[in-house]
């Protein structure tokens, strides 16, 4: 494994871990706020328009900027000419979101709708001009410099947004703060990465992408889609305000997964690229992000969902309470989609983009079960399915990975269900003594006696967490001195 590759992983990982920590910090801060100026409807509002925008990301850049990252020795035309073709594939991608707002508008029979996304159309274009420069970044692992433009465009953002929320503008708070936090960190990667885009394009190296990136770009439509497909039924079939309650817990779902391992994977992609031709090495780090992943997502699930009642209505506030129960039933897709995350990003690594594209396919297909079971026994039992079909994701995954690349299956199975042991045995009795527990000494209970069960098995988790506070130790006794 070259030690170099080791190094680079390990500060582009504790990098973006930090920038992932307190960039969520920041956002949990500006969301309680909003959470209070606004109603759930508000945010339910919100939520149907976003669909429609996230699903544009993906055809910003066809796919293109993965295969940049992925490529060995790129040339600077090729960077230049993906701009180009980013750019113009925004703009179209704009005005066919101005275009359609009124149809999206009359399809949730909320005319807000319409007078968002016309605002929100500006979004692919200024997003559009700072995606190479965030893959140049990527491809030379200086997560440093995205961290610092993260969070700044976070903070920024959310500022704006609740100043607008402040001065009564409502939902539109919510669009002012999409608007100005893209804009904030397209500026920011512009000064950061030094690149600029040069007058020359070329065809060659932009079909010489498309064998990897075509795959890449059908995979990414089909995931923005079904990914957001929960949004689009339960805003059909239900409430604003139930929607506002579902989105809101699996945006508080979503940013455990980012404190626990998002960081990993990011920093992922570029390591393992690195080492696609090294099966050793290749496999080597897989098992130990594996562990690692899977370790720290107990550490932080088990305690949240304990608290869950507390989380929600301490920060959120007393209105927000229907959230909770999709709370607790969503925290169980966080043990395993990050891991299913990650097997995707190592097939993408070792350059199988057709692959992913299959196993994709399959998991957009699965992803429209819970739709069946929403619309025929509820909202909660939705939810329910939706863990389901995540978890069966994962052992689809892992058999692939067993088949194609010699992982083995077993192994990856037992990394997973190890260190869940003693979350399984506190969740049992959580349930049997519900009423009888105090919520608070539970969670402690179950940080200690996880903790000590991770300490015996030797867990590869725990002494990423000590090696760091070791680190952290270190460098405030030099700051001292």
């Amino acid at each position: 494994m070259s030690k170099k590759i080791v190094n680079q992983t390990k500060k582009s990982l504790i990098w973006d871990l930090t920038g992932s920590v307190l960039r969520q910090f920041a956002g949990i801060f500006i969301s309680i706020i909003l959470a209070r100026l606004l109603t759930p409807a508000e945010f339910g509002i919100i939520g149907m328009a976003m669909v429609f925008i996230g699903i544009t990301e993906v055809f910003i850049d066809v796919g293109f900027t993965s295969g940049l990252i992925q490529q060995q020795n790129t040339k600077d035309i090729a960077y230049s000419s993906i701009f180009y073709v980013n750019l113009g594939i925004s703009a179209l991608l704009s005005l066919i979101i101005v275009l359609v707002a009124p149809y999206v508008s009359d399809f949730y029979n909320e005319p807000e709708i319409k007078f968002i996304l016309y605002y929100l159309a500006l979004i692919p274009i200024i997003a559009a001009l700072g995606r190479v420069q965030s893959t140049i970044l990527s491809k030379r692992m200086d997560f440093r410099s995205l961290t610092i433009r993260s969070i700044s465009a976070t903070v920024v953002g959310g500022i704006a947004g609740v100043v607008a929320a402040y001065s009564g503008l409502g939902v539109y708070s919510l669009v002012v703060q999409q608007i100005t936090t893209i804009s904030t960190s397209t500026v920011l990667l512009w000064f950061s990465t030094g690149w600029r885009p040069k007058l020359e394009f070329s065809m060659v190296e932009v079909k010489s992408l498309l064998g990897y990136s075509s795959y890449i770009f059908l995979d990414g439509v089909l995931r923005q889609i079904f990914n957001r497909i929960d949004t689009i039924f339960v805003g059909k079939f239900f409430s604003p305000s139930i929607l506002g309650f579902y989105s809101r817990a699996d945006s508080l779902r979503a940013q455990i997964d980012t404190y626990t391992t998002n960081s990993l994977r990011k920093v992922m992609f570029p390591a393992l690229s690195a080492l696609q031709d090294d099966f050793q090495a290749f496999k080597q780090i897989y098992h130990k992000i594996f562990n690692v992943i899977t370790g720290l997502t107990v550490m932080l699930v088990g305690p949240i969902y304990f608290l869950s009642h507390q989380i929600i209505i301490g920060m959120l506030g007393q209105k927000w309470a229907p959230s909770i129960v999709f709370f607790q039933i969503l925290l169980f897709s966080t043990l395993t989609t990050p891991q299913t995350g990650m097997m995707a990003q190592a097939v993408l690594a070792k350059g199988f983009s057709k692959l992913r594209f299959k196993l994709g396919l399959i998991q957009r297909v699965l992803k429209l079960a819970p739709m069946i079971f929403g619309y025929f026994f509820g909202i909660v039992n939705f939810a329910y399915a939706v863990i389901t079909v995540a978890t069966l994701v994962f052992f689809i995954y892992a058999y692939v990975m067993d088949s194609k690349f010699q992982i083995s299956f077993v192994k990856q199975v037992k990394e997973l269900l190890l260190p869940n042991v003693v979350f399984g045995v506190f969740l049992l009795f959580y349930h049997l003594f519900r009423e009888d527990i105090n919520a608070w000494l539970y969670a402690a209970g179950f940080v200690i006696c996880n903790g000590l069960f991770l300490h015996l098995i030797k867990h590869e988790s725990l002494t990423v967490v000590f090696n760091n506070l070791k680190t952290v130790k270190e460098k405030i006794s030099k700051f001292k001195r």
